[in-house]
């Protein structure tokens, strides 16, 4: 029997794994199994030819994983299939089971759908129709003819029976490729926002032999980064512990990407994180405790802040996540919990409007919390008693137009001394920034909030433009350089370490051989003008802005920048090699480049740049 297995991802990434899909197949006995295959889709989707694709391999059964993006466009493939052929047997599972599930069915002209941990279901649903059998009373599985008000949810009582589909082969490791690594299920906490402890409270872990097993086959094969899948990881904190020494003894060399409680981590989690290439993100969703605990979750501020400095103190890479549209809160509500996140110097904001998913209990609850939400994918709120719509709106509008300056703008490092220097919060700067883009750049408000669209290279000049009018306003004309340096020093930062080493294409060239070829400059290496010393630019501390440009000289002159063996290099170039390398961002030859430099020593600071690797040749 011909089983095809469909995820739509949200787009080509590292993290474009179909782990649901993999641990189903991976359950499946052997047969089966070998019957079955996983069918990976990336938007946009031509449905018609995807349809016709999925036809072609003559599949008896087509099962969908139905996330928040993608269920619409599975649904449409599932109608369309059903068309083509109806004989086949259309099913569905994942997180988009969680709601109503005869209206799914329908929806989708299913056939059935699975609710939960879907290995043993799925399994056991396919042998019976491969053998025959009813389908009726296998656990988590609803029919089309018989659909259920409140169907039960499966779940797998003994993690360490299901097979991994790392070991089994059945997802395929590659040199540099991401993995995503489910720990363990469930969680220890009940969010009424979030789903991740429904159908089984408290938290399963995998056995400890199996993760071990599955990080060791990970450093074997080379892979460069892991998703550790648990909500929180670190609770209880012993756990944590257990885990990231796992990690620091087996595979040291990944970075890892982990989501943690921030009143678990203590000194030891802490000293563990320190050591491991890794970033962590934390769920903060909002600073008011009044808020939070309705929806059965708490905050200690002080704690967190502690906490959050501690991070920073060792040099930990974190993240805040943020939601509007709570009930309870509204705008103004979401500013000051923007505030106190930005002011814990997080290299990251991630900012979320509230999402009302099925199966939650504020879903069940969403009469007596005052939501209005859409009621289809995703499911966004779209007002509340306290949280009118405008004030949404508003808070969507911030929420852009941080991700823009902060995130993707790179700001970390600069951040909080513009706050300072402009007399201002975090929150009103970001909001005079999304203001100004539409203002002064004509920037709709629909290109300011599909950030998506939004490049680092496309919003430094942005940056620079924006803190250049604040400083005029507030007359700290003398304060401009050092700002654009330290956009500028960032920016490139940045591109520099998330690029590749700058590597020579050519070892040993001979002054002759240099004449007559054609050079450029290498795309991994950087010229930019600077003010100040960029040594003075990395050191910059609690100092303000306005002392430190009392306290520094002005250093003008061109520097490069690049990478090798993993480390930024900074030079000061002289004003003939500056010009060599200005000109060779387009291809010249080797005597132009060579008439640029002193003829006493022209020809060995060119063979020095091509044996560095500055230089590249242009074939």
């Amino acid at each position: 029997m011909r089983t095809l297995i469909v995820t739509q991802h949200v787009r080509e990434s590292a993290q474009a794994v179909p782990l649901a899909a993999a641990c189903i197949r991976a359950a499946l006995p052997g047969e089966l199994q070998q019957q079955t295959d996983i069918i990976n889709l990336y938007p946009p989707l031509d449905i018609d030819l995807v349809c016709r694709q999925l036809l072609a391999k003559q599949p008896d059964v087509i099962a969908f994983s139905l996330s928040l993006w993608n269920r619409s466009a599975m649904l449409e493939l599932a109608r369309r299939l059903r068309s083509s052929q109806p004989q086949l047997f259309l099913l569905a599972g994942g997180p988009e089971t969680a709601g109503n599930c005869a209206e799914l069915i329908s929806a989708g002209c299913l056939d059935g759908v699975i609710r939960g941990e879907g290995e043993l279901a799925f399994a056991t649903l396919l042998d019976s129709l491969n053998c025959g059998r009813l389908i009726a009373g296998i656990d988590g599985f609803i029919s089309a003819t018989a659909p259920m008000a409140n169907p039960p949810v499966a779940t797998c009582p003994d993690l360490a029976a299901l097979p991994s589909p790392w070991l089994t082969g059945v997802l395929p490791l590659e040199p540099g490729c991401g993995v995503l690594w489910e720990v363990a299920r469930g969680c220890h906490f009940n969010c009424s926002f979030c789903y991740d402890a429904k159908g089984h409270q408290g938290v399963r872990p995998f056995p400890a032999e199996r993760l071990r097993r599955e990080l060791e086959l990970f450093a074997e094969s080379g892979v460069s980064q892991i998703w550790i899948l648990d909500s929180t990881f670190n609770a209880p904190t012993q756990r944590g512990h257990d885990l990231l020494q796992l990690l620091l003894d087996v595979a040291p060399q990944v970075h890892y990407h982990i989501e943690a409680k921030a009143d678990l981590l203590d000194r030891r989690t802490i000293e563990l994180l320190a050591q491991l290439s890794c970033s962590v993100q934390i769920g903060l969703q909002s600073v008011h405790a009044e808020i939070l605990k309705p929806l059965q979750r708490r905050i200690n501020r002080r704690q967190m802040r502690q906490v959050l400095h501690q991070l920073n103190l060792a040099g930990i890479v974190f993240g805040l996540d943020l939601i509007y549209g709570l009930p309870g809160d509204n705008h103004q509500g979401f500013c000051r919990s923007l505030d106190f996140a930005l002011e814990q110097q997080p290299n990251q904001v991630d900012i979320f409007p509230l999402a009302v998913l099925p199966g939650t209990d504020l879903h069940r609850r969403h009469g007596e919390f005052g939501l209005c939400a859409l009621g289809t994918p995703p499911y966004l709120v779209t007002a509340t008693t306290s949280y009118p719509a405008e004030q949404i709106e508003q808070s969507r509008v911030l929420a852009a137009a941080t991700d823009i300056f902060y995130n993707r703008g790179r700001a970390v490092g600069f951040f909080p001394p513009l706050c300072d220097l402009f007399n201002t919060s975090p929150a009103t700067l970001l909001q005079q920034f999304g203001d100004w883009l539409i203002a002064e750049k004509k920037c709709t408000q629909t290109q300011l909030i599909d950030v998506e669209a939004w490049t680092p290279g496309r919003i430094l000049p942005l940056q620079r433009d924006f803190c250049r009018e604040q400083c005029r306003r507030q007359k700290h004309y003398q304060l401009i350089p050092l700002i654009e340096d330290l956009l500028h020093f960032h920016y490139l930062c940045a591109e520099i370490l998330l690029g590749d080493d700058c590597q020579p294409a050519v070892t040993h060239i001979s002054p002759t051989a240099f004449a007559k070829a054609c050079w450029r400059l290498n795309p991994a290496v950087f010229l930019h003008f600077f003010h100040y010393d960029p040594a003075d630019l990395e050191t910059l501390g609690e100092e303000s802005l306005a002392k430190t440009v009392k306290r520094l000289q002005q250093e003008p002159g061109q520097r490069l920048l690049l990478r090798m063996a993993g480390e930024m290099i900074v030079e000061t170039l002289d004003d003939s090699v500056a010009r060599m390398l200005q000109l060779a961002t387009t291809a010249q030859s080797g005597n132009t480049l060579l008439r640029q430099l002193d003829p006493q020593d022209g020809e060995e600071m060119a063979i020095r740049a091509v044996e560095q690797g500055i230089l590249l040749p242009v074939t």
